[in-house]
């Protein structure tokens, strides 16, 4: 593989946990097993690196061919910031991408949550340039059609937003999710517009231009007040750039940010939400190495509690309530003995708590024919202690906000007011109405004015 892999490294993954000699794929330390499946159903490559280097091989010597990349040196840092976003779990071509030309879908996805830092800010720097380059990406891809529309996609929208410690149904959340797209929006229009100066603009841009042009005002003025300052100043000026540039330049490629639902790229990414749509659960469920279930935190919900910065007692015991302990060690005995009493061993129902979504199923699994009554406080508490809240109400150490930020799904309300203030940084020029051309007048042939008398 290409040299410039050499600085990352790789792990072996086995795919599958069947008892067959299953197939093994090499990632980067931030991809886990789910990718593994997910990397080994979207490319026959024996590893992460070799899937994208291909894409990157043919990308640049098109790109160099075709003048969207100005130089090889510029070739060289553009594709060393498509591998850095690869390796980091940040950033992935869409889906029909990994498969050549034969896909017309040209995407790219962002993981908005992998751009969130450990004390909570956003690398707004850095989700901008992962922008950039992705436009560029998917210029080079070759979108046809006159307006060359392609789609940075931010994946993970709420699942940033857990992860930062902003609630989704708050104003703040969703002022949060504007000023993020912003950023998306502004670096890809400024990287369209750089391609527009090189190549030309889209051959749509003439009839498109006013009113992309206003849609891009538009998009200024609906930017909410509430994110954090930081963030909030960030994306007014990548958005104020993106503008001025298309409208000195033009626009090489249209659409530039769109939302859409979760497919295999969103789980090589690991995004723990897709669309506008709230994170469905903070609670997974995942093989171990023993090819057995086991519950396991969302990880936007566990870097959102690790950054509270609680001591480790606390915070282990602030996800055990959501997630289960796995095991009735240490359940309080009220349980224990209510358990006893019904006739089932505590050793039989042990090996079955890992993999179980509930008290009952793990009986169900040691006991067959054995059901637990409804209602009962001991078993409640003895559930909760072993199989876990499920989620973040009532869990101890936790700040309010925090409890906020962690709630899984939203009201549809909710959901509709998020989509709502998403929609002026969507899909760029693609909906606008284009006037039509007069049609030409009928030629005044003797033939055609003897038809019409």
């Amino acid at each position: 593989m290409s040299e410039s892999w050499d600085g990352y490294a790789a792990l072996a993954h086995q795919v599958g946990h069947d008892g067959r000699a299953g197939r093994v794929v090499l990632l980067p330390p931030a991809y886990d097993d789910d990718a593994a499946a997910a990397l080994a159903a979207l490319s026959p490559a024996p590893s992460l690196a070799a899937a994208i280097e291909l894409l990157l091989c043919d990308w640049m010597r098109a790109g160099l061919a075709r003048g969207a990349l100005p130089g090889r040196a510029e070739a060289r840092l553009w594709a060393d910031a498509l591998r850095h976003q690869a390796a980091l779990r940040r950033g992935l071509p869409g889906e029909s991408l990994w498969h050549g030309p034969r896909g017309r879908d040209r995407a790219w996805l962002l993981d908005l949550a992998a751009f969130v830092e450990p004390d909570q800010t956003f690398a707004t720097g850095a989700l901008a340039r992962a922008a950039a380059a992705a436009t560029t990406a998917l210029e080079i891809a070759g979108p046809s059609g006159p307006v060359r529309a392609v789609a940075v996609v931010p994946a993970g929208v709420a699942g940033a937003l857990m992860a930062a410690g902003v609630p989704y149904a708050w104003p703040e959340g969703r002022a949060t999710a504007a000023a993020l797209l912003a950023v998306v929006l502004g670096a890809a229009a400024e990287a369209a517009a750089a391609l527009a100066l090189r190549l030309g603009p889209c051959p749509a841009w003439t009839d498109r231009r006013t009113a992309v042009l206003r849609a891009m005002e538009a998009a200024i003025a609906a930017l909410p007040p509430g994110a954090d300052g930081g963030l909030g100043a960030a994306a007014s000026a990548a958005i104020e750039r993106g503008f001025a540039a298309a409208r000195r330049h033009g626009l090489r490629v249209l659409g530039l940010v769109s939302l859409r639902p979760a497919n295999q790229v969103e789980g090589l990414l690991g995004a723990d939400s897709a669309g506008h749509h709230p994170v469905a659960s903070i609670v997974r469920s995942v093989d171990g190495p023993d090819g057995r279930p086991r519950r396991l935190l969302a990880p936007a919900a566990a870097r959102a509690i690790l950054a509270l910065g609680l001591p480790a007692a606390e915070r282990v015991a602030a996800i055990a309530h959501i997630v289960g302990r796995g095991t009735l060690a240490g359940a309080p005995p009220a349980g224990l003995t209510r358990l006893a009493t019904l006739g089932i061993p505590r050793e039989a129902v042990e090996p079955h708590l890992r993999g179980a979504v509930s008290l009952a199923h793990a009986v169900a699994l040691a006991a067959p024919g054995v059901r637990l009554p409804a209602d009962d406080p001991a078993l409640a508490g003895l559930e909760r202690h072993a199989i876990g809240a499920g989620t973040a109400d009532e869990a101890p150490f936790l700040p309010p906000r925090l409890r906020a930020a962690l709630a899984e799904g939203a009201e549809p309300s909710a959901q509709d007011a998020m989509a709502q203030t998403l929609a002026p940084f969507l899909r760029l020029g693609l909906d606008v109405a284009v006037p039509a051309k007069p049609r030409r007048a009928a030629a005044h042939t003797p033939d055609a004015l003897a038809h019409a008398s």
